[in-house]
């Protein structure tokens, strides 16, 4: 079976992330295909003909996730700060990073923009790996509420989670 750009696409976000809600992933390739609307019966037959095709795709009514992968919800909700920031167009994205960090991305602008969601429930979130990461940081914590007395350095923002999902980003 031939697979759709946009099937690749998603595909490639699989490999990436391993587990994903369905809004998230379908905001991604909406992103990514602005030119198209990606609804979400268009969403629903790609992946079905994903999990046919491949096998290795599987889908419930809230995720789809490759493979034998488990949700990790501070992935989760780092994918969820990534779609915010990015507003659903993140230029590039990656999970290959070192404890605390969780996800790197980039943005494209004027200039592009370097960005790493981080947890600060990790023991190591003093690490100097976050604190040298290129670009903006920002941290997130299992709560969704900052430790008292936190203070950031430059360019680094702490993401409050709000009732309804979305983040409020509060830096130094």
């Amino acid at each position: 079976m031939f697979l759709s750009v946009q099937q690749k696409y998603i595909m490639e976000i699989l490999r990436k992330l391993g587990y994903i809600r369905r809004e998230q992933l379908r905001t991604l390739v909406q992103g990514r295909f602005s030119e198209l609307e990606i609804s979400e019966c268009r969403m629903a037959a790609m992946l079905r003909q994903l999990r046919y095709a491949t096998g290795d795709v599987h889908l419930d009514n809230s995720a789809v996730w490759l493979g034998e992968a488990q949700p990790d919800f501070q992935r989760l909700e780092a994918v969820d700060v990534m779609l915010e920031l990015s507003e659903g167009r993140p230029q590039d994205f990656s999970v290959k990073c070192q404890s605390p960090e969780l996800l790197h991305f980039t943005l494209e602008g004027s200039s592009l923009r370097l960005f790493a969601v981080v947890t600060i429930s990790d023991p190591l979130h003093t690490s100097v790996q976050a604190k040298d990461s290129p670009g903006r940081v920002v941290w997130i914590s299992d709560s969704g509420t900052a430790p008292l007395g936190l203070t950031l350095p430059p360019k680094h923002f702490f993401a409050a989670r709000q009732p309804d999902g979305s983040h409020r980003f509060y830096g130094s």
